[in-house]
Order: C-alpha cells, then structure tokens, then sequence
C-alpha cells in the first residue's frame, strides 16, 4: 500500500492563491515606509473592529504581545497567580510569566478548553486573574468562566488567537 503525504498546512499554496494582493500590499508598506502605524493598520483596526462589533481594536505586534500590554493595564505585577489552561500555546503562560506573575496551569474540558471546575479549584489569595483560550474555533464556557471571575473577583482576558469570529449565546 502507497502511503500519500498530505502537508499539515501547505503556507506556500495559500499564498500563491493570494500573492498578488499580498505582494501588492507589502510593497505599499515598503513605500510608505509605514512599518510601524499607518494607514493600512488603521484600515484593519476599524475592519476588525466593525468585524467583532467593538467600538476600538488596537493592532499589536502579536498576541503574546496583547497578552501582556492587557495583564500590565489591569495591574497584574509580579508574585499574582493567573489561571491559564494546560493546552495552549506558550504565548498564554509566556505572557504571564513576563509581567512576573506565575501561570497557574488547569486541565481542558473535552473541547481542549479550560476546565473551569478544576480551575476554581486552584484559586487562591494570589490569583488575580483567568485566561480562557478559545480553541480550534470553539469558545471556552465564558458564561461560567465569567460567573467564576465574579465570584472571586477575578480579570478576565479571552485569548481568541485561534477563533476570531467564534460564537456563544449570540456573542
């Protein structure tokens, strides 16, 4: 029997089946210089933002990045414990851990989200705060993670890096 090799993710295929639109889209940054701000980012600011329904959206060099701008604004310092799920990528807990504050890891649900049973479970005085991630497209149990966060007081910061769009109750 043949084996046949089929590519995880072919990035090449994608990007010939767009390249002119890309390559066009470079090169403008090249000529504007805009490497950093600029017109294009301000463009997919408001597309993302009208996309999601939010008032702003604000572009970050990437979502580890975002992470950690977000745990630094809600005053997240070093010592704090943030829950964050077993199964991830390291972006989640890296963030956490460059603000200084110590990942607390829980185990997933059967959708590869964050149990939320098990992460009441390892709240403590320390912790200040809870990361659900939205896996493969499927949003964490933020109704219950969110009763959760009321209950002990916790920020809340939703990494969506895997699930833009996704939706649950209408949200």
């Amino acid at each position: 029997m043949q084996k046949m090799k089929v590519p995880f993710v072919d990035l090449k295929a994608q990007y010939l089946s767009i390249k002119e639109e890309i390559d066009n889209a470079i090169q403008t940054v090249i000529e504007q210089s805009a490497f950093i701000g600029g017109s294009a980012i301000k463009q997919f600011e408001a597309a993302f933002a009208s996309y999601v329904g939010l008032k702003h959206c604000i572009a970050c060099g990437n979502g580890t990045d975002s992470i950690e701008i977000l745990l630094k604004a809600m005053g997240i310092e070093p010592g704090d414990e943030v829950i964050v799920p077993a199964n991830s990528w390291i972006s989640t807990s890296e963030a956490v851990s460059a603000v200084g504050a110590i990942p607390v890891f829980v185990d997933v649900d059967e959708f590869y989200s964050i149990n939320v049973e098990l992460a009441e479970k390892k709240i403590t005085s320390k912790t200040k705060a809870i990361i659900p991630v939205h896996l493969y497209g499927h949003p964490a149990d933020m109704p219950a993670i969110m009763k959760l966060a009321e209950k002990y007081n916790l920020k809340v910061i939703e990494d969506c890096a895997q699930s833009h769009g996704a939706e649950i109750n209408g949200k």
